[in-house]
């Protein structure tokens, strides 16, 4: 839209006339394929397109966080800017924790860089609750120790 509307600028201005800015090239039309799937009637039937959304989680993390035991319910606007937030902060966690390891001239992304991107990322206090969460659950969940082992003194 920009480039059009500075090729008209440029196609009726006094001063610029001179220069003409080359055509744009048009690009050719793809055919979309739709995923069709057959129903047993022989008609055709449209495939949902699937997209990944963090819902089911955060609902269940809803759940698990009632006290009082009643049903935890959520508008689907509410879900889908709770949904968005989730997508915007790994997005930013993984891009930053890419960069240090990027930096750090290392192909491997280790848990070092991802703490480090939360640190750099969210404020100090969020940033501290989210490292001891992470920590609690990759303890529980048999992922590894996330810190470093301390190294043993030999005793001669």
């Amino acid at each position: 839209l920009k480039l059009q509307f500075l090729y008209f600028i440029a196609t009726f201005s006094p001063n610029l006339q001179k220069r003409k800015m080359p055509a744009r090239k048009e690009k050719k039309e793809k055919k979309v394929s739709k995923k069709v799937k057959k129903e047993e009637d022989g008609e055709k039937r449209r495939k949902r397109s699937s997209y990944a959304s963090y819902n089911t989680y955060i609902h269940r993390l809803m759940r698990t966080q009632d006290t009082k035991g009643s049903k935890v319910q959520i508008t689907a606007k509410g879900m889908a800017i709770v949904n968005s937030f989730v997508v915007d902060l790994f997005d930013r966690l993984a891009g930053e924790a890419g960069r240090l390891t990027t930096h750090a001239q290392v192909k491997t992304l280790s848990s070092k860089a991802v703490m480090a991107a939360v640190k750099l990322q969210l404020p100090k206090e969020l940033a501290t609750h989210a490292l001891a969460a992470g920590a609690s659950a990759v303890g529980t969940f048999g992922g590894g120790d996330v810190t470093k082992p301390k190294k043993s003194k030999k005793k001669n």
